[in-house]
């Protein structure tokens, strides 16, 4: 873990964590792997992201995240906008999520990898690291772990929101799912975006949600905004 995420909890916090990355160890017998997946400059071009929507919508809007692994763009969302709901499996899954229920076309995208991680032990130290460095901190954040399935599910009838940003599952089947339900959760004007632009299942996903025929912006931290016309 990065010096940055120390900055943000109690030396009893800290003491906590280093307990359950040794009862890690002794359970699994290898140390966990976390990602850095937003280094500063990453983290710098998700803030002109949020600039820019604030300049274009405002700053009292509700934001979906789809997926808020160690909890750094939530927080930085968090700085921006009214309100923040996170959606995080955090290791839980719906049997169409299953990795023995992958189609042959995710495997063959390399998806499977990444739902390997969704499900993976280590699971519940990340988990950990997303309350102390996120829910503890800031109190326009609330939090739901569950899947997107049964988020938008339990929620299509009294919840909409202004931005939604997916970075859960990558694979291509559960990202078509994603952008579909989450399309019905916009307010009037809202935005659309997520992450990893660049990845091969989220070009094909933009492109068969018909995507690259809107206005679409691409951030440098491979963010992306499908921008409704009447904003422009």
């Amino acid at each position: 873990m990065d010096n940055m995420h120390k900055l943000y909890w109690s030396k009893d916090v800290h003491s906590q964590y280093e307990q359950k990355l040794k009862d890690f160890k002794e359970r699994y017998f290898h140390d966990i792997e976390l990602t850095t997946v937003r280094p500063e400059p990453f983290k710098y071009h998700l803030n002109v992201m949020c600039a820019f929507l604030k300049s274009l919508k405002g700053d009292e809007l509700s934001v979906l995240e789809i997926g808020s692994y160690l909890g750094d763009s939530a927080r930085i969302f968090s700085g921006y906008f009214k309100e923040i709901d996170c959606v995080d499996a955090f290791g839980k899954c719906n049997k169409i999520s299953k990795i023995d229920d992958l189609k042959e076309t995710d495997k063959s995208e390399g998806d499977g990898a990444d739902m390997s991680v969704k499900m993976s032990e280590e699971n519940e130290i990340i988990k950990f690291i997303f309350e102390k460095n996120l829910l503890e901190i800031v109190d326009n954040v609330s939090f739901y772990n569950m899947t997107s399935d049964d988020f938008f599910l339990k929620y299509k009838d009294n919840k909409k929101y202004d931005l939604i940003y997916i970075d859960g599952d990558h694979r291509f089947s559960q990202q078509m799912r994603d952008y579909t339900n989450a399309k019905d959760f916009l307010k009037e004007g809202g935005v659309l975006g997520g992450h990893d632009f660049s990845w091969e299942s989220t070009q094909k996903m933009v492109k068969e949600m018909g995507f690259a025929k809107k206005p679409l912006i691409h951030f440098l931290d491979d963010s992306f905004l499908v921008i409704p016309e009447e904003l422009i």
